[in-house]
This record gives structure tokens, sequence and C-alpha cells, in this order.
């Protein structure tokens, strides 16, 4: 084994140091948990090879048990991240082709003289306003028609009704 090896591996100081080094210049998720991974198993490796007295071959077996168990997790996350930068992407062209078919009609529309300008709007709102508060107008007056005629009604035929006793009462008497 080479001498520096020898000494990073004994010298679990030097070996975190120099993961934690590691894990910093990773770029991907995969590069990360692989280095996660390496650095974790060792230490699990270290722990579990000191307790047989093979904490140097725990070290490496377990980092390299870990490198492989993370890189494989962290693979798997960067092609669900790529996926989901591709679906954003083909959602944006998507959106962009939208704006720019709308764009287009517009233009021919522009150029065949039918534009709707804001006068334009406007004025046709206003006047759907104007509409709708006279028929609202004209609702309310034909209610209070109908409640007068059925009051007029009832006036009519309590008057009756009134005028009815009267004459009872001044045949009988």
């Amino acid at each position: 084994m080479h001498p520096l090896a020898s000494q990073l591996i004994r010298r679990p100081a030097l070996w975190l140091l120099g993961s934690a080094l590691f894990l910093a210049g990773c770029e991907s998720h995969g590069e990360r948990r692989a280095a996660g991974g390496a650095l974790a198993g060792a230490v699990l490796g270290g722990v579990i090879g000191h307790q047989s007295g093979e904490r140097d071959k725990g070290m490496l077996a377990g980092a390299a048990a870990g490198a492989l168990i993370g890189g494989i997790s962290g693979s798997a996350e960067d092609r669900r991240m790529q996926e989901a930068r591709q679906q954003r992407q083909l959602a944006e062209e998507r959106a962009a082709r939208a704006r720019a078919e709308e764009e287009a009609r517009r233009q021919r529309m522009i150029s065949q003289g039918r534009t709707v300008e804001d006068p334009e709007l406007l004025a046709a709102r206003q006047r759907a306003e104007a509409a709708e508060a006279e028929l609202v107008r004209l609702r309310k007056e034909e209610a209070d028609a109908i409640r007068k005629v059925k009051e007029l009604e009832d006036y009519r035929a309590r008057e009756a009704a009134a005028q009815a006793e009267i004459n009872r009462m001044r045949g009988g008497g």
C-alpha cells in the first residue's frame, strides 16, 4: 500500500477531512451520495473492523460498499431531477409556442383590419352593463306592478266583504 494511503487510513481525522473536501467538489447527487456513502461506510467499517482487529480492511470494505450504495441511490435521484428539468423545459416550450401562436393570430387580425381596440371594448362593456341595468329596473317595475295588482284585489275583496256584512246588518235590522 502507498505510504500516504496507509497514513490516511491510520489517521481517521485526516480521512474525514479528505472525504469532506472530496464531498465539497461533488456536483451531482450520485457523486455526493457515493462520497457520503463511502465516508459513512468507512466509519462503520472501521468500527466493525476494529472489533475484529481488521480496522483497515473494514474501513476499505465499508467505504467501497457505501460508495456503491450511495452512487446507485444518487444516480436514481439524478435521473429523476433530469426528468423533472426536461418536463419543465417542455412545458416552457409549449407555453412559448402558445404565446407565439397567439401573437401571430393577433398580427393576422391586425393585418386584415379586424382589430379590437381598448376603446371599442370599453364601449361594448358599457352598453352591456347599461342593458343589464335596464333589465333589472324593468324586472323591479314588473314585480312592483304585480304586487300592487294583488294588493288592489285584496282591498277590493275586503271592501266587498265589509259591504256585504253592512248590507246584511241593515237588511236584517
